[in-house]
């Protein structure tokens, strides 16, 4: 399934969705997801341990985050990417003192630093109108009460773990709209992060997900699945009557992989006769957009609010042609030249990230690259890569093909 079929399934009968929302839904709003806060982790252990000042702006570069990440190894720590390094960190940081656990996550997620994006004003559009009646999400932020506030001057209290039992007797007496935070909220003490935490969910917030399975479709969005609690309240669902009445859709970043646990999620959906899919998107807030614009009927004042700025027709006089080059201009820098031949590199099979961050680590940041299907380059081949420094990126890269210099 495309975004495009996702958006017709899902604009016929909106309210017949509920959504669970992970931390890549709050990314662009300027607030860390959790491999930026495992990163940040990272960070201040190191510097604890080597007496070192490392900043956040420094993690920004590879070799940081290299040298700290071989650090981490040398001490024991999960692998990289491993679904323990969350809870690992935040017990190496804080131990069980959930006050200093809370006081981070205030400094991190704090409200002057939320910037709502259409996406995040979507959503709080769909839940003032009544257009989406319940909201799951992992996250501990304040987004989309934020967005509900922002949009409609309305409030949204989130069922979180402190009065979680209120939940379900909010959803038995449809008290739309209902949004439940699953690992708690950043502004009480009574967060998940530590792995005796997160090993189950909190059990009223838990019936609550489990009960409306069988009353919703799902829409997945910015949750990369890796989360073995959350995982097996999907598997869960799936083993009740009648689940997910209306679809199962996992959306994901394109190009983005696909964690083994959501893959067999989807599979196991399908096999029980669910409408399931994983969903390749662009980003969270072109998905939000694209259902908003596509909804038969928008509230106007709402509508305003989401899309803030409006097309017009507009007069603006075409100038003068003018005689002086470059025909082209850049802010800073005129185009003086223009290449008329490039060398292409031709990979043979695909390259990911961390392989492209090697290449240009190893010719020490001369070179921009980025991933597409050929890549291309421009400069003078004597003075920015020698022919034997050419030669062992092109190994780097699987025996990749060139042509010539232009």
């Amino acid at each position: 399934m495309n975004q495009g079929e996702l958006t017709d399934h899902f604009i016929a009968r909106p309210q017949a969705f509920a959504w669970f929302l992970g931390a890549g839904a709050s990314r662009m709003s300027g607030l860390p997801t959790a491999t930026d806060i495992i990163w940040d982790l990272k960070r201040r252990f190191y510097c604890r341990e080597e007496n070192q000042d490392v900043s956040r702006q420094d993690m920004q570069l590879p070799a940081v985050t290299a040298r700290i990440q071989s650090f981490m190894d040398s001490r024991g720590f999960p692998p990289l990417w491993a679904d323990e390094e969350y809870s690992t960190y935040f017990e190496k940081i804080f131990g069980t003192d959930r006050e200093r656990q809370s006081a981070y996550l205030r400094a991190i997620l704090a409200e002057d630093k939320v910037r709502l994006t259409a996406g995040n004003r979507v959503m709080g559009a769909l839940l003032s109108a009544a257009l989406t009646r319940i909201v799951f999400t992992t996250n501990f932020d304040s987004v989309v009460e934020r967005a509900v506030a922002e949009i409609s001057g309305r409030s949204i209290s989130a069922f979180h773990l402190e009065g979680s039992t209120a939940a379900n007797q909010a959803l038995s007496n449809e008290e739309w709209p209902i949004y439940c935070k699953l690992h708690g909220d950043f502004r009480y003490e009574s967060v998940k992060n530590l792995s005796v935490d997160l090993a189950q969910q909190d059990a009223a917030l838990a019936e609550c997900l489990l009960t409306a399975a069988g009353r919703f479709g799902f829409i997945v969005a910015g949750y990369s699945g890796r989360d073995e609690s959350v995982m097996n309240l999907f598997r869960l669902a799936l083993a009740r009557p009648n689940p997910f009445p209306h679809g199962l859709f996992w959306t994901g970043m394109r190009g983005a992989p696909v964690l083994p646990a959501v893959a067999e999620l989807i599979e196991a959906a399908v096999a029980m006769g669910v409408r399931a899919a994983y969903v390749e998107v662009d980003t969270f807030d072109a998905l939000m957009l694209r259902m908003w614009r596509n909804l038969p009927s928008r509230p106007p004042d709402l509508d305003a609010k989401v899309r803030k700025s409006l097309p017009a027709a507009v007069s603006i006089a075409v100038p003068s042609h003018g005689s002086m080059p470059p025909l082209l201009r850049l802010n800073a820098v005129p185009i003086a030249v223009l290449p008329r031949r490039a060398l292409a590199v031709r990979p043979r099979q695909d390259i990911d990230w961390a392989t492209l961050r090697s290449i240009q680590s190893e010719a020490e940041s001369r070179i921009l690259v980025t991933k597409a299907p050929n890549i291309l380059c421009w400069g003078d081949p004597d003075a920015c890569l020698s022919s034997e420094h050419l030669a062992q990126i092109a190994a780097l890269i699987s025996g990749a093909r060139a042509s010539s210099w232009g």
